[in-house]
């Protein structure tokens, strides 16, 4: 048994006779991809359906520390498919049949470590459908040293039997190079927001003159960074001229607000608390600044959709969001700061605060470069690898 949505609510058109059949392969349904999937399923090049290993969309989540259930659509106007449970041997089983029946032209892995994943790429070489490859995973951010060595192994094995992979970022794709996929098999390929929906939610009007509206949205957890910018802030005390509102939740959010009265910025910090999808446009559009202080992160999502809703991003170097052609480049379409350093965040902060022609550069800016990091930009370098390998 399994779940399927052959014909949705405002379901594409037919495909063209030309067009590729793709199978796309995730675990489960996810925010950031709900928008891209429908607006691929309307391709005239490819011809997608997508298929999950569970479908279910409420979970508790540790880093936010409660359960959560997104409040926006993930699963209409696009074809997919899921088992009807998730971690029997017959789903594994369902899902080869289902591969067997879509006898997709190629199919796009995300990851290769979940079940679902696994499970197709074995499908995939056994058949020699020819296989790509998405993810956000970089080569400097390996927590376990330790196995490097086998994992290089692994990888480099498997990417030389794939056909090619959609690179997230500048790191991402050299993460696939340095395992051994040769650059013409590296796409350009982007982590999606829904850059519309974000965009309804900037600003309209003058931002207020002389002061600084700076904003966190993420989990709290260590590896966030929240810390080290309330040590930024704490830097800028004297200085009337700044708020904050740290949105989210998580396992440290009371060890954040102690940190915030003993530093003795509690009266300028503001703990909202969670939010959900449906809110965080307004929530991001009300700031003139946003700020990711992750100490270890990839393709941080909220970057892009802070972008959109019209604030100036800096993030940490710890992160994978910038780089030479990515989402943000220094001092072109945001700012990046040395990652475990508290008095460059301040700086950066400052420069914002000091320089109003700077924030209004950097706001265009930002937001003329996010254009390409949404849903259209995962359609059309999905569209180029198919060409490329199949299509």
């Amino acid at each position: 048994m399994s779940h399927s949505r052959d014909a949705p609510p405002h379901a594409p058109p037919a495909p063209d006779h030309r067009s590729a059949r793709v199978a796309i392969v995730l675990d489960h349904p996810a925010q950031q991809f709900a928008e891209a999937f429908r607006l691929s399923g309307r391709s005239t090049v490819v011809d997608t359906t997508v298929l999950y290993w569970s479908t279910d969309e409420g979970a508790f989540d540790k880093g936010f520390d409660r359960s959560i259930r997104w409040d926006i659509d993930l699963t209409s106007g696009y074809r997919w498919w899921a088992p009807d449970r998730p971690t029997s041997t017959r789903a594994a089983v369902a899902l080869w049949r289902r591969l067997r029946a879509e006898a997709p032209d190629v199919v796009l892995s995300f990851g290769w470590s979940t079940p679902i994943a696994r499970l197709t790429i074995v499908w995939a070489l056994l058949t020699r459908t020819p296989l790509l490859h998405y993810s956000d995973s970089t080569w400097q951010h390996s927590t376990r040293p330790w196995l490097r060595p086998a994992r290089g192994l692994v990888l480099r094995t498997l990417f030389g039997l794939s056909a090619g992979a959609l690179a997230t970022g500048t790191f991402n794709r050299e993460f696939y190079i340095r395992h051994g996929m040769h650059p013409r098999r590296v796409h350009d390929g982007v982590c999606p927001a829904d850059v519309a929906a974000f965009r309804a939610g900037a600003r309209a009007g003058e931002r207020t003159a002389g002061h600084l509206v700076i904003g966190y949205a993420g989990k709290l957890i260590p590896r966030k960074g929240v810390d080290e910018l309330l040590r930024a802030l704490s830097l800028m005390a004297g200085r009337e001229d700044w708020s904050a509102t740290i949105v989210g939740d998580g396992p440290q959010r009371a060890a954040l607000e102690d940190l915030a009265h003993a530093l003795g910025i509690a009266h300028r910090v503001d703990f909202a608390g969670f939010r959900n999808t449906s809110e965080m446009p307004k929530l991001l559009g009300a700031c003139d600044v946003v700020v990711v202080p992750s100490t270890l992160d990839l393709r941080v999502l909220v970057a892009i959709e802070a972008m959109a809703a019209g604030a100036v991003v800096i993030v940490s170097s710890a992160t994978a969001v910038w780089g030479r052609g990515d989402l943000i480049e220094h001092d072109v379409s945001g700012l990046v700061y040395r990652s475990g350093s508290p008095r460059e965040l301040a700086s950066a902060l400052e420069r914002l605060v000091d320089e109003p022609d700077l924030l209004a550069r950097l706001r265009q800016a930002g937001m003329s470069r996010v254009e390409r990091f949404g849903p259209a930009g995962f359609r059309s370098g999905l569209e180029e690898a198919v060409r490329s390998h199949g299509g």
